[in-house]
């Protein structure tokens, strides 16, 4: 397996950088990635995180990943990129630093457009058209703490779903709407994709041993779901979820903390997740609500001041009811 100057012999690993364009001083845009090429051909699994510059807790674990595989043991390939992101991760920002782009707003990106839209479409080109799988690991950066995992309504969905319930988290949302995103743009082209929420939040300081094991847990068994290792996926069986509605900011603004201990449990329409408080008075004024009953999937502010038109949450509804 080549890709660019990065070559990888069967039952070998290599680490190396792919150069995907240039800023506008010429200097070099590259994408970090590993390549662990199994001993006998295979299927491919690409796993990818930090398109976002805050979402560093993948970073700290997937290399590690990449250290305890045995490529002698393998069928097939692996292809980590740890974190896409690099400028936003260096200036500590979510977007892209060389033009203030948002990763996750460009889809596959253009060959003819701006320095991220260019990189997104390298790799897309360079990486991505390799897999026969696609893991997409994101996380709540300091705003929000996440646990389960999702698949789009377009693509094909029976095989995303029985990848996705293979992870070991312990919900899975089926059939999120599209978005802007390279991960719902790779979904609608037909290629199987899930995305991993894990971490980010309140995860940073209290959970990240427990979601740095998710996210290990979650690349292996990938690899074991897609044959890429030979051993049983690890872990129960995850609930399936159907999409549901996404819990928005009141009207009234202030201070949002939402109520930690309900994530991932049932909630009831009209049940109160979240509060709004006064930034002077400490006076609550406004309650957030469910929407409707289900499981609240993901909330909790670590800064009480929410970034304008980020959701509060999101209500996923049980597979198996008419609810």
């Amino acid at each position: 397996m080549r890709i660019g100057s990065l070559a990888a012999e069967p039952g070998s690993k290599v680490f190396g950088r792919l150069t995907a364009t240039e800023t506008h001083g010429r200097f070099p845009v590259e994408i970090p990635f590993h390549i662990v090429r199994g001993a006998t051909d295979g299927p491919t699994l690409l796993v990818h995180a930090g398109f976002s510059g805050l979402e560093i807790e993948p970073a700290m674990v997937l290399p590690s990943i990449v250290k305890e595989l045995d490529p002698a043991l393998m069928r097939g390939n692996l292809l980590m990129v740890p974190l896409l992101n690099t400028s936003g991760f260096e200036f500590e920002q979510v977007r892209s630093v060389w033009d203030d782009a948002d990763l996750n707003s460009l889809g596959a990106g253009r060959s003819d457009g701006t320095v991220s839209q260019r990189l997104l479409h390298v790799y897309a080109q360079e990486l991505v058209a390799r897999a026969d799988a696609l893991l997409d690991i994101r996380t709540g950066a300091q705003w929000f703490y996440h646990c389960y995992a999702a698949t789009y309504a377009n693509g094909p969905r029976a095989a995303a779903e029985a990848l996705a319930v293979d992870l070991g988290l312990e919900h899975v949302v089926s059939g999120l709407p599209a978005d802007a995103t390279l991960s719902s743009a790779l979904a609608d082209s037909g290629r199987c994709v899930v995305t991993a929420w894990i971490g980010g939040g309140p995860g940073l300081r209290d959970y990240r041993s427990e979601d740095q094991d998710r996210m290990r847990q979650a690349v292996l068994n990938a690899l074991r779901h897609l044959g890429i290792l030979s051993d049983a996926v690890a872990g129960t069986r995850a609930h399936l979820l159907r999409a549901g509605s996404p819990v928005q900011m009141p009207a009234e603004r202030g201070l949002v903390f939402m109520h930690y201990e309900k994530r991932g449990q049932r909630v009831d329409a009209g049940e109160t997740i979240g509060i709004v408080r006064h930034p002077f008075t400490g006076q609550t004024i406004a309650n957030v609500v469910a929407p409707h009953a289900g499981v609240m999937l993901h909330a909790g502010a670590v800064w009480p001041l929410v970034p304008e038109g980020t959701p509060l949450a999101m209500i996923g509804v049980p597979a198996d009811t008419d609810a």
